[in-house]
């Protein structure tokens, strides 16, 4: 989680990894499928929503509501696993992803409860791109960027686009795969090609993040960011769960 900086300046390039949209366009009807290769990710959905609720730290008199009165971008929001508990917990959601695909299965299964368009949280899905939103002057009070950075190209201009699009006093949460021998094992060797949990290829474990890295890419935002917090997460396989 970090505070912002100002920026003037709008991008004129695009981040976007048009070989990775496609790899996740292609298994976009796979979003919400317990059984499906995005099972891990829904099960990382729970810690890390509490993650952002516990750094915010808002609304202490309405628990269950503790985003309510936040606008908030989930950018690259896939199927809306993140985005639609965003919503339920009281955010103004705003989900992009740059695969038209994604975006139209989120907007199906939003459609399937009533809490997700009324209220009072509000969920507005795009096929739209970072760059496009920064473009358009959008701004917001939380960007989560959570499991993209290694999915984009140029990371650091992505990154610095994201932090731009959010407001003064806002924060931006961050979440990526660290570039070390234990995440190549687990997410490749492991995951792909002994288990199968996702086809070959899903991940490049060269485009990894290491903590080092973000925590340079944020300070060289300005001396008004800050870094508040870095965590690592873990996996349980006996009782299937991530732990921060």
């Amino acid at each position: 989680a970090v505070q912002r900086a100002t920026f003037a300046t709008h991008p004129t390039f695009s981040t976007v990894d048009a070989a990775e949209v496609q790899k996740f366009s292609d298994k976009s009807a796979e979003w919400w499928d317990p059984e499906g290769e995005f099972s891990m990710l829904q099960l990382l959905n729970p810690p890390r929503v509490a993650y952002v609720r516990d750094q915010l730290n808002t609304n202490p008199a309405r628990p269950s509501k503790p985003f309510e009165g936040l606008r908030m971008l989930d950018i690259g929001c896939g199927g809306g696993l993140l985005s639609e508990s965003l919503c339920r917990l009281g955010g103004t959601v705003v989900g992009a992803d740059a695969s038209g695909d994604n975006i139209k299965m989120a907007k199906l299964h939003s459609r399937k409860d009533p809490m997700l368009w009324k209220g009072p949280g509000k969920l507005d899905y795009r096929h739209t791109t970072a760059e496009d939103l920064l473009a358009a002057e959008e701004s917001f009070d939380v960007v989560l960027a959570m499991e993209i950075i290694e999915h984009v190209n140029q990371p650091l201009d992505f990154l610095r686009t994201c932090a731009q699009l959010t407001r003064p006093d806002g924060r931006l949460f961050l979440s990526t795969m660290g570039r070390t021998p234990i995440a190549y094992g687990l997410t490749v060797l492991l995951a792909e090609d002994i288990l199968g949990l996702v086809h070959k290829g899903t991940h490049d474990w060269s485009k990894y993040i290491k903590s080092k890295e973000l925590i340079d890419a944020v300070h060289s935002f300005g001396q008004e960011w800050v870094v508040e917090s870095v965590r690592g997460i873990r996996w349980d396989p006996i009782l299937r769960k991530w732990h921060v």
